[in-house]
This record gives C-alpha cells, structure tokens and sequence, in this order.
C-alpha cells in the first residue's frame, strides 16, 4: 500500500510540474518522438546494413507505429498513441504494487506500454491487405491506359477519379508536381517508387522509367500487374491460415488468465499460493511475460503475402 501511494504522489508530482510550467503534454511527447528519427552513427547503420546488429524490438514497434500513421495520414496521432502508452504503462505499474507483486510490476510496465503499438500494427496489416486491393486495381487501369496513349501523367489524370485510398493521394501528388513543379518524368517517377512500400509497384515504377527511352518495353508492364493479382488470390486462399496463429493465441491468453480467478472458486489454498507467496507471484510474473512476448510474436507470424524479387 505505501508502494502504490508513492507511485500516485509520484505521477500527481509530475503533473503539477507540467501545469507549474504550462506544458503541453502532446508537444513534449512530440518532441521525445523526434529522437527515433534521429540519424545513428555510421558505425551502427554500417552493421545495419550488413546485417550484423538488429534494431531492439522496441525499436520497431515505434518505428513501424510511425510507418503505418503515416501510409494512413494519421502522423499526427503518434503522440496520441505515446501518452496512451504512458498511460497503460501507469496502470500497470499501480496494479503490480496493488496486488504486493513485485516481479509483475516490470512485466505489467514493459508490456502494457506496448500494447498500442501492438494494436496498430495489426491494423497496418489489415491497411497493407487493402492497399495491396486498391494498388492491383489502379496499376491495371494507368497501365492499360498508358499502354494506349504512352503517356503516365496522362494515363494517370484519365483514371484519377477511380482511384481510392491509401494510393490516390500519391498518384494526385505525381500529377500535380508534373504538371506545376517539375517536368522530369523520370526524376518524378524514382521520387513515387518510394512513396508505396510494395515490391511489384517499384517493380512497375522501374519499368514506367525504362519505357521513356524505349516504348517497345511497355509489353513488360502487363505480367508485373498481374502479380498482385496473384498475391490477391494466393491471400484469399490462406486467410485463415495466416490468422489461425491470433485465434489461437487469444484462446490460450483468455485460457491462462481466466485459471487465476478459476483457482478462487475451485481450490482457496492455491489461489492463495499463486497470490499471496513468493514462487506462485513469480509464476505469475513469468506467465505475464510469455502472454506479452507471444502477443508481439503472433502479430509477426499474421503479416499479409507479399512478392519478393
């Protein structure tokens, strides 16, 4: 008990400095989220690129957390989700202390603050699977449309009005920098190739680039389209393979969380073992642990099919 107050004089001291000094807590979280944009030393990103040192998993989460924001034009929720974080993290914290379990309060902390990131991931998959949709559907019409008139700004501008998020902002961005900004198609076509992360679109994109020298390669265009065709088809046949791995975890999860309370109404002694003394509260914090760490795991296993070169 006087671990959880201390917590919650802790938590009510740094509020009062933030109203003491008027700040905003979006525009501090904004400013800690521009150091995971800033550059790492040459001799990280050298290892990076050799493939000899791997980013920390937590890392990842908020560097792909800011990837997904951003493919959906919600960059400016990233503090948003960051304060959730703090948040969770907050109450997992007082929750350990609560129940006088020492080894869970790191475990609740680290994986509770993890969660939001976790979430938003899974919906990338989800935004992944339906750009994927909307990317076979705008490639096939500016290609047959390019293949007729062998001009991809024009092929593009004909076709605007059938194409959807997440792809028309970017193909909108293409024709209007085009036609007002630069001429150079080919400089402007290098610049789309990385606004889309999809191998068969850079693929494409290369292949638009190479038909402005020679227009007999616009032949090569229709068998990269129908890729994503394949990708469409072979996703719709392993749908639920690809997430049996969630139903499974959630199952398991629900399973091993719901024996704690089951334990209070079959058998009174082992509940308080499991609660009360040292070795069931490490056994607790263990089986945290696992649940956190399979979680992050199974949502690596679930990620959509996609075409490697």
């Amino acid at each position: 008990m006087i671990g959880f107050m201390r917590i919650l004089a802790f938590i009510l001291y740094i509020l009062g400095i933030f109203l003491l000094l008027k700040l905003e807590p979006l525009e501090v979280i904004q400013e800690l989220s521009k150091l995971f944009d800033s550059k790492t030393h040459l001799k990280d990103r050298i290892l990076l690129a050799q493939g000899r040192k791997k980013k920390n998993i937590f890392y990842l989460l908020i560097e792909e957390t800011q990837n997904i924001l951003k493919l959906n034009g919600k960059e400016q929720d990233f503090p948003k989700v960051c304060i959730l974080s703090i948040v969770l993290a907050v109450v997992g914290l007082l929750f350990g202390f609560s129940i006088s379990n020492y080894f869970i309060v790191p475990v609740l902390c680290m994986g509770m603050c993890t969660i939001p990131f976790v979430y938003i991931k899974f919906l990338g998959i989800r935004l992944k699977k339906q750009q994927t949709e909307e990317l076979e559907t705008a490639l096939s019409i500016i290609t047959s449309s390019y293949i007729r008139c062998e001009n991809i700004v024009m092929a593009i501008e004909e076709n605007k009005e059938y194409l959807n998020h997440p792809v028309k902002e970017v193909f909108d961005q293409f024709v209007l920098q085009a036609n007002l900004v630069n001429p150079d198609i080919k400089k402007l076509l290098n610049n789309l190739k990385v606004q889309i992360d999809s191998t068969v679109f850079q693929e494409w994109c290369d292949a638009i680039i190479a038909c402005q020298d020679d227009g007999a390669l616009k032949s090569t265009l229709l068998p990269i389209v129908k890729k994503l065709s394949n990708i469409r088809l072979v996703s719709v046949r392993l749908d639920a393979l690809l997430y049996a791995p969630v139903k499974e975890f959630i199952s398991m999860a629900i399973l091993l969380v719901g024996n704690v309370p089951l334990m209070y109404v079959i058998n009174r002694t082992w509940f308080e073992i499991l609660v009360y003394h040292t070795a069931g509260k490490l056994v607790l914090a263990i089986s945290a642990a696992v649940i956190f760490v399979s979680g992050i795991n199974v949502i690596k296993l679930s990620k959509p099919i996609e075409y490697k070169r």
